[in-house]
């Protein structure tokens, strides 16, 4: 069955840039830029400029999995806000091939 329109709106923080031209995302934020070609997936999306920003996905006339690529650009662009605004401690878990304990690695 085909749904004739979903939508997922996405609300933008302060001191966030978002820029959408041709579904290539470019977020900027203090900690630096990250861009995302989404080309291939078919959805409209739109930035929404007002007292709080938005960005807007929409799907037309979209079976299940193009409604299921709504979610998962939305949680792309969560990711890349959350990429340029906090600062990540990794860790790196390293397996030796002789034995059968781990040791973790900070960077």
């Amino acid at each position: 069955m085909r749904d004739i329109l979903k939508t997922e709106e996405l609300e933008i923080p302060d001191g966030i840039t978002v820029s959408i031209k041709s579904r290539v995302i470019v977020v900027t934020g203090p900690r630096g830029t990250l861009t995302k070609n989404v080309r291939h997936v078919n959805m409209d999306i739109r930035l929404i400029k007002g007292k709080t920003n938005q960005v807007t996905l929409a799907v037309w006339q979209g079976n299940r999995k193009h409604v299921a690529c709504l979610r998962t650009v939305k949680s792309l662009i969560s990711n890349m806000i959350t990429g340029v605004t906090k600062v990540w401690a990794i860790l790196f878990v390293w397996r030796c091939d002789s034995s059968s304990f781990r040791e973790g690695l900070r960077i």
